[in-house]
């Protein structure tokens, strides 16, 4: 679908229901590319997973949505939830830009429940008209019966501090304290991560900006979407880097921005260190991984990314949709290294008709699970008919993703095949995939290493390896989205 000038700029229910029925059909149309269970919009382009939050046995689920066009435009709230990973309602616009900070869009921000209340923090976003920001502005409002309401200002934006990029709220509780933390690009083009102290549910005060600690370190020019979470007596931080990459390096930071991730020694809001345990390094080694957020489920540390990227248009724009979510995932850390694993209340639920086959040669459709123990080399491909494929190669010192056969281009500066190191080398390692209609989540080196990819191969019926190998073959559920 082309730009449609006229809608750019209007709410979603200021536009004319003919655009929608339009879009919708394009949608419908898609038979190669719709997820079967990874949650996407119903059309428009959906980006950050925002406000995520799990009460009475309900997963909530907001995530930034344009309305219609499967590309970046007037940023609106999208709010679906869950019980169970297979049945989702969708309650439809959770957040319209209507305040009047935020009138270029409603962007990222997240959830807190304070015993009885729950509180939305987001950024309200403002531009000259140009494109240019003017200014962002931390907004809290109340979320009550599933509605979010009450929008006010919680942290105006400081034009002596920062440039207009400040954004994506989140709380962090430190020393019976609590704080919004958010990432901001400050006068000198540095990224940083600032505090702000509660004093009440809209009201804070200015505490610090942690910048990096060790030295010829500024991890980017703008921190977006921070996530700060104590795990086992360890502070875990990651962000997503804006200006933080390497052309030079096939290994590390390999797309226009990054999300990295370290462990912080301590947390001290009275000082201006980060107190980074190593320098920031890759979470995701795939193409398609951007702007991922935490949150708690009991003692359980889930998150979700957005399964897309910045700066790029997919084949899905013919049909009038962009981008889905990832699979969720519950993080730990094993030493320094974390630890990416499928959510099993997701893989319990949605995993079935489970086997085990001695096989080089695997029939799909749509979507398989696979898991399997990896001793020394291996390759697959997933492909089609007309031998295109994605490939993913295990070599003496490598894991290597290549979509560059496929059916659909991916046009962008960083369209190359992507590269990790293996961690585990000389010793067995537990390998397992997730494939659906165009996407596919890798998890090796027992869950330290992770490539998450969008792929575009029409019509593809079979996955071929080079060697016949123990697979443990399920297939998995459609979720349902009413």
């Amino acid at each position: 679908m082309k730009r449609i000038k006229e809608i750019e700029w209007k709410k979603w229910d200021e536009i004319d229901k003919k655009y929608y029925d339009i879009a919708n059909k394009l949608v419908e149309s898609d038979k190669f590319y719709r997820p079967l269970y990874h949650i996407a919009p119903p059309n428009g382009l959906m980006n950050d997973p925002n406000g995520l939050l799990y009460k009475d046995g309900i997963h909530h689920i907001h995530y930034q949505w344009t309305p219609i066009e499967p590309y970046h435009g007037f940023k609106h709230w999208r709010y679906v939830t869950t019980h169970d990973f297979i049945n989702y309602k969708d309650h439809g616009v959770s957040i319209t830009p209507d305040f009047e900070k935020e009138a270029f869009g409603s962007f990222s921000g997240s959830a807190y429940y304070f015993d009885d209340k729950i509180k939305i923090y987001y950024t309200g976003n403002m531009e000259d008209g140009n494109g240019n920001m003017t200014e962002e502005v931390q907004l809290v409002a109340d979320f009550e019966n599933n509605k979010i309401i009450n929008k006010r200002i919680a942290v105006p934006w400081d034009g002596d501090k920062f440039t207009p990029h400040v954004r994506d709220p989140k709380i962090f509780e430190l020393d019976n304290k609590m704080y919004m933390i958010f990432g901001v690009r400050t006068k000198d083009d540095k990224g940083g991560l600032a505090f702000y102290e509660m004093l009440d549910f809209d009201k804070f005060k200015y505490k610090t900006v942690l910048k990096p600690s060790i030295k010829n370190n500024t991890y980017g020019y703008m921190w977006e979407c921070p996530n700060l979470d104590k795990v086992d007596n360890k502070y875990l931080f990651f962000m997503s880097a804006e200006g933080y990459y390497d052309k030079n390096n096939k290994y590390e930071l390999n797309n226009s921005r990054s999300v990295v991730y370290s462990v912080l020694d301590k947390v001290d809001v009275n000082s201006t260190n980060l107190n980074e345990r190593f320098p920031m390094k890759t979470v995701d080694y795939g193409h398609d991984f951007y702007a991922p957020q935490t949150y708690w489920m009991d003692n359980k540390l889930l998150w979700f990314g957005w399964l897309g990227v910045c700066d790029v248009q997919y084949p899905t724009d013919e049909y009038s949709w962009h981008s889905m979510l990832t699979i969720p995932r519950e993080l730990n850390l094993e030493g320094d290294d974390l630890l990416q694993k499928p959510f099993s209340e997701f893989t319990n639920n949605l995993l079935h008709n489970k086997k085990i086959q001695h096989t080089n040669y695997v029939k799909i459709h749509k979507s398989k699970h696979l898991k399997f123990t990896l001793d020394g080399n291996l390759e697959f491909k997933i492909l089609n008919d007309k031998n295109e494929y994605i490939l993913v190669k295990f070599t003496n010192d490598e894991i290597i993703l290549d979509r560059s056969k496929q059916s659909g281009e991916v046009e962008w500066e960083f369209e190359t095949p992507r590269y990790a190191l293996r961690k585990i080398k000389n010793r067995s390692q537990t390998v397992e995939v997730f494939i659906d209609s165009s996407s596919i989540e890798l998890f090796a080196d027992d869950y330290k290493t992770v490539f998450t990819s969008r792929f575009f191969v029409k019509d593809f019926n079979r996955i071929e390896f080079n060697n016949e190998i123990d697979l443990e073959l399920s297939d998995i559920k459609s979720i349902n989205i009413k």
